[in-house]
């Protein structure tokens, strides 16, 4: 198959050498992530890994990483050997020897539940982790987002109530400065105010 028939695959040939997370692992060769955990735990010390660079504590896995994990596959599924087998390819440097009978009913089962329970206590961990992740952020949002918002508010409220009394203020010296020229209109001419005053009173 060339590149142009697989766009996905190549894509993620391309990022093996900037980390790929267990989940990520798990979808490039086509396992679960609940396999590639246990692998790791059994091989740690074979697999190459990184801890990721986001401070999140999880492990990441380069090219010689996911090329180990594909060499513990190929043992594993194809050739049916245990992980005590295949530690001791890698301890001994690629000495091999004729794989243990496969394993009983009871032994896959005992082993499909052990990777059930580790796979739940990596889940209840990782919903701990977005709990406190909520906590904190419920805690900043009382400490300093919600303070913030009624501060604004009352600025606001502020604001608005400045205006009305600007307003008012308008409207008092407006009147004040007309009352002022009509008192001055009737200083400079009494009796023409008088007479127009009668006349407005009597229609004349």
């Amino acid at each position: 198959m060339n590149k142009s028939e697989n766009p996905d695959e190549e894509k993620q040939v391309e990022n093996l050498d900037k980390g790929f997370t267990v989940k990520e692992v798990a979808s490039f060769i086509n396992e679960t992530p609940n396999v590639i955990r246990n692998w790791f735990k059994e091989l740690r010390q074979y697999i190459p890994h990184e801890k990721s660079d986001k401070g999140n504590g999880y492990n990441i896995y380069k090219r010689e990483g996911i090329e180990r994990f594909k060499e513990i596959q190929a043992l594993h599924r194809e050739q049916n050997w245990s992980m005590k087998q295949i530690e001791h390819y890698f301890a001994t440097g690629g000495e091999s020897f004729k794989p243990e009978p496969e394993k009983k009913a009871g032994e896959l089962i005992a082993e499909e539940l052990k990777a059930m329970r580790e796979e739940m206590a990596a889940l209840r961990e990782e919903n701990k982790q977005m709990k406190e992740q909520l906590d904190n952020q419920e805690n900043f949002n009382k400490e300093f987002v919600i303070p913030g918002i009624q501060q604004i508010k009352g600025e606001v409220s502020s604001i608005r109530g400045s205006i009305e009394r600007d307003k008012e203020l308008d409207e008092f010296n407006r009147a004040a400065k007309e009352a002022k020229q009509l008192i001055a209109a009737a200083n400079e001419n009494p009796d023409k105010q008088k007479r127009g005053f009668f006349a407005r009173l009597f229609g004349k």
